[in-house]
């Protein structure tokens, strides 16, 4: 409803008869404030919905695969990560754009490939210092997001944004966006820009690249609202 543009009509109808379905519902699960309002402005009484925000297994990367992955694509400098599936709202032009302003670090994209995103044309400007490793397992999710320096996941629109958390369960340092639900997982965990907003985003990934101190306090503030939240 948001971006109707980004979608397929079959999608669309889709999304359309689940949101139908749900309005029949005694009670609404959602994770998130920002779902809860698009739920509320989509008719769904209030007394209907209920915020529980999705959770995390604290597993630690393994440091021989980090290691692993660090060798079998050549990083040997700050690393830029993006994880998910690609698909329009994730705004991953901006990245690509932001990171011909940060020519010291590499990008890495990984996760499925989605629609309406063409990689490969997209992560032309920036040579080899972009990798696109595809879909990846859990094991190997964790040590990416272990191995990375920032985790870049400015999104147009999320419902909650999962490799947010995710990330900041390996302790990586966050960019992401400020007006969607993504900044509630962050809090003052991480550094948030608009997502339109090129330059502010590559200050922001430069900024933690090149204050360690700063990202250093980042990871530590991720880790400690996740250890939080444990029962």
């Amino acid at each position: 409803r948001h971006y109707p543009g980004h979608f397929t009509k079959r999608g669309r109808r889709m999304f359309e008869s689940w949101l139908r379905a749900a309005g029949k519902a005694r009670r609404v699960l959602c994770p998130s404030q920002a779902t809860a309002n698009d739920l509320r402005i989509a008719g769904i009484p209030d007394d209907r919905i209920l915020v529980i925000p999705l959770g995390v297994d604290l597993v630690k990367a393994s440091v021989d695969l980090v290691e692993s992955l660090r060798f079998r694509y050549q990083l040997d400098g700050p690393v830029i990560l993006w994880l998910g599936v690609a698909e329009p709202r994730k705004n991953l032009a901006r990245i690509v754009e932001s990171m011909t302003a940060v020519p010291v670090a590499s990008l890495v994209i990984a996760g499925n490939p989605g629609w309406s995103v063409n990689l490969e044309s997209m992560a032309a400007p920036l040579g080899g210092r972009i990798r696109l490793v595809g879909p990846v397992d859990d094991e190997e999710k964790r040590a990416w997001y272990a191995l990375a320096d920032v985790f870049a996941f400015p999104s147009l629109l999320e419902g909650f944004g999962l490799p947010v958390l995710e990330a900041m369960a390996q302790g990586t340092p966050v960019v992401t966006t400020s007006s969607t639900a993504t900044a509630e997982i962050v809090g003052k965990a991480g550094i948030l820009v608009e997502p339109d907003d090129v330059v502010s985003l590559t200050e922001a990934i430069r900024h933690l690249i090149e204050d360690t101190r700063e990202a250093s306090r980042l990871s530590t503030e991720g880790l400690s609202l996740i250890h939080i939240s444990e029962p």
